[in-house]
């Protein structure tokens, strides 16, 4: 079976703090957390970085953000 790794997870395991993925990205400290919140599609822009930083691959880190798109946009329907 294998674990599909959510990106709230993935942050906190590979970075520990959104505010540290913020720092790494040379973002304000809360932008990540604004982002993934409410608007998780401009983490697209730095999905290279990310996955860089994370040693991940890009297409896995694109897939996670895809799906915490898809998590905002059923919260926001609701």
């Amino acid at each position: 079976m294998n674990f599909v790794m959510t990106l709230a997870t993935f942050i906190k395991v590979k970075f520990g703090t959104q505010e540290r993925l913020s720092k790494s990205l040379q973002l304000h400290a809360k932008t990540v957390n604004k982002w993934y919140n409410n608007d998780p599609k401009k983490l697209f822009m730095f999905a290279r970085e990310i996955a860089k930083f994370s040693d991940t691959p890009t297409e896995e880190v694109i897939q996670m953000i895809e799906d915490r798109c898809d998590d905002v946009r059923h919260l926001k329907s609701k």
